[in-house]
């Protein structure tokens, strides 16, 4: 019975990590497209523009975890990105190669 359970605990586990493999993000219909430049903190330069992080903003990698501002270590990538109602940037979502190119920057 134990070998059983143990079987099907891993066909499970198997079942979901290929299943989040393949699964593709989907963004808030407001979300918008820019690409995102090193900048001073609690700042950060989408495009032409500056927008500070709202105090809950959150910023998924490419994976879709959550990670600190202190561990952008990058000079410029794509986002997706939303607003508060003040103006912050409420969440950002580093793109993958393939969804940067899914989604291109409207002008």
């Amino acid at each position: 019975m134990q070998k059983f359970l143990i079987v099907l605990l891993a066909s499970m586990l198997s079942l979901v990590c290929a299943t989040q493999a393949g699964a593709e993000r989907v963004f808030p219909q407001q979300a918008k497209r820019g690409d995102m430049k090193a900048y001073e903190y609690p700042s950060m330069k989408i495009g032409d523009n500056i927008y500070r992080l709202s105090p809950g903003s959150r910023i998924f990698n490419e994976q879709n975890l959550i990670i600190m501002p202190a561990s952008l270590q990058i000079q410029a990538a794509p986002v997706m990105y939303t607003l508060d109602i003040r103006g912050d940037l409420s969440s950002i979502w580093l793109l993958s190669v393939d969804e940067a190119a899914r989604y291109p920057v409207s002008k």
